[in-house]
């Protein structure tokens, strides 16, 4: 189940867990704890697993997402918590609502992500700053191409989910025409790390660890970003 993937304590032991633990960071280091009660909203919530530690952080929260079934998990993770089954095309809050929203994983499902981006920027005071995921077609990884055959071919033990790949100039101008200001592109983690993991996993482990320095030196740098496995971008609703 998709829950359980968020249960595993070590950070090394699959290439999802170390990715969420280099997001993490960043997310962390954008949204500081608080005493204010900033309000805040998950597009694409899932399981909740990352509202409640934004919770915990002293934020209002809220989220919305697609599938009754992981608002089942995000209710028990969030008791009280203003989470609503809607579209992220379609967002089902007030103009300026939030001083902050994150999109974790989500634009990468949409073929075309501008609704999405528009009305993040529509629910938020200006000022407040949005969190979003999305998928580099450039990615050292090779996924997009993974992805793109299959989609058209039966390949066994790869998933057959559809997903949109961009660029970071695409992203920029994307956030910037939704009206973002301040907008920047992040590369999150490195390397082709993917298919260490399918071919050796015993491996994996040791050699994410031995890694990690050097991805923390080099996915972020202008030149490299590009061919990072995951963006993520930080951008502030205009004034």
């Amino acid at each position: 189940m998709f829950a359980a993937r968020y249960g595993d304590g070590d950070p090394y032991a699959s290439c999802f867990a170390y990715s969420r633990m280099r997001l993490d960071r960043l997310l962390d280091a954008v949204l500081q704890p608080t005493d204010r009660g900033l309000r805040l909203l998950d597009v694409g919530c899932g399981t909740g697993h990352q509202l409640a530690e934004w919770r915990e952080r002293g934020y209002a929260v809220s989220g919305v997402d697609g599938s009754g079934e992981m608002l089942e998990h995000a209710r028990r993770n969030n008791p009280g918590a203003a989470l609503l089954e809607a579209s992220v095309e379609q967002l089902p809050f007030s103009d300026a609502s939030f001083d902050a929203d994150t999109c974790i994983e989500v634009l990468r499902y949409l073929p075309d992500p501008t609704a999405c981006i528009r009305e993040m920027a529509r629910v938020l005071e200006p000022g407040g700053v949005c969190l979003a995921t999305a998928a580099p077609v450039l990615a050292l990884n090779a996924y997009a191409i993974v992805n793109w055959l299959a989609a058209a071919l039966p390949i066994p033990g790869v998933t057959h989910l559809k997903q949109f790949f961009t660029t970071s100039g695409r992203l920029q101008r994307q956030f910037a025409d939704a009206g973002f200001s301040e907008v920047s592109v992040h590369g999150v983690y490195i390397g082709p790390m993917i298919w260490l993991e399918r071919l050796f996993p015993r491996l994996l482990p040791r050699a994410l660890a031995a890694w990690e320095r050097h991805d923390e030196r080099l996915t972020d740098r202008p030149l490299l970003r590009d061919l990072s496995n995951m963006y993520l971008v930080r951008a502030v609703r205009a004034g």
